[in-house]
């Protein structure tokens, strides 16, 4: 038996592939019985917990661990072969790049799935619009973590990075410098995804437009104005431009003077301020309190400041029309002189 231990076997005895097979093989049975025992912990924790947060981590560090054990039994194998310095520190190298390519996998893996649960692309179409950003963050992250998986690659394996690193560098400034709208208008987006001052059918107004969003891009978002117009905006412009949305607020505010003759007697004016605030209770579409006062007093002119509120489920124009028309026929029937 021991013959055949000492037994030469391509430059080293048969003991040490022995040896070195026994901790390859421990090194992938502790592997697979690690890949178990994890799912095991999944499989606990997705009963116990209503998050899926934790469950996420759980299954994406299964691979990175269970193959950080296997290539830690292939690294104590191959070092009792006994292997030259030279050999020895390329083995390392190689299974330390492995190792970073592990785990730049996995952490593509983590940041995918977040993005996915945080920001799905299921849903109705304003949603399904809002999650244009989910590829785009996807990508982004994922060609991020893959760069700096390669520069730590490049380390291992003995390449002097530092030049690398300051040509990058040049190169990069110049690519911000040829494509700052580009990036101004990407984080402009962002912005928009982030802090949400506007979402689909929203009507705002910014700068000199006013209309409602009817797509919201990576680069432009697009608006259509009262006119039904198209404006194409750069979404830089929502970063640093102050946006009226005028969507959100819980009604729309209307203020309306109302030009009396002056020759009507103060119990016409009184009778007109009465009527208008019955108009308000009698129309469809408004709400709150109206309010209606003598603004101004003249000899030819009364002025009256008529103050309602449309809905927001209300047809804006629609309810306009009903109560300026309210407004003629009752002052007609009270016999109110308009100018």
């Amino acid at each position: 038996m021991q013959e055949l231990l000492n037994f030469i076997l391509l430059g080293r005895p048969v003991e040490q592939w022995f040896m070195a097979a026994a901790f390859i093989t421990g090194g992938f049975i502790a592997g697979k019985l690690c890949f178990w025992i994890m799912g095991i912990i999944l499989k606990l924790a997705r009963s116990k917990t209503k998050s899926k947060f934790d469950d996420l981590v759980v299954s994406c560090a299964r691979l990175p661990l269970v193959m950080g054990i296997t290539l830690g039994g292939i690294r104590l194998g191959l070092s009792h072969l006994e292997m030259t310095q030279g050999i020895t520190l390329w083995v390392d190298r190689i299974l330390y790049s492995l190792l970073i390519l592990i785990f730049a996998l996995s952490l593509n893996r983590v940041l995918g799935s977040l993005i996915n649960h945080y920001i799905p692309a299921k849903g109705d179409a304003a949603l399904k619009r809002e999650a244009s950003l989910q590829p785009l963050l996807r990508n982004f992250f994922n060609t991020l973590v893959w760069i700096i998986a390669a520069v730590l690659i490049l380390r291992v394996l003995g390449y002097n990075i530092s030049a690398l690193l300051a040509g990058l560098g040049l190169g990069g400034a110049a690519l911000a410098l040829a494509s700052k709208d580009t990036l101004s208008n990407f984080f402009g987006s962002i912005t928009v995804f982030v802090d949400k001052p506007f979402r689909l059918n929203d009507r705002i107004k910014i700068g000199d437009y006013d209309g409602v969003i009817t797509e919201i891009g990576i680069r432009t978002s697009w608006l259509r104005t009262l006119e039904n117009r198209t404006v194409v905006i750069p979404n830089s412009l929502f970063a640093a431009t102050p946006i009226e949305n005028v969507s959100s607020a819980p009604n729309t505010k209307i203020t309306q003077t109302i030009k009396v003759r002056g020759d009507n007697n103060s119990e016409k004016i009184v009778q007109g301020i009465a009527i208008l605030q019955d108009i308000h209770n009698a129309v469809p579409g408004l709400e709150g309190q109206a309010i209606a006062a003598l603004a101004s007093v003249g000899g030819l002119i009364c002025s009256i400041n008529f103050v309602y509120f449309i809905s927001k489920q209300a047809d804006y124009w629609g309810t306009i029309n009903a109560v300026n028309l309210e407004v003629l026929r009752r002052f007609e029937g009270a016999s109110i002189r308009l100018i």
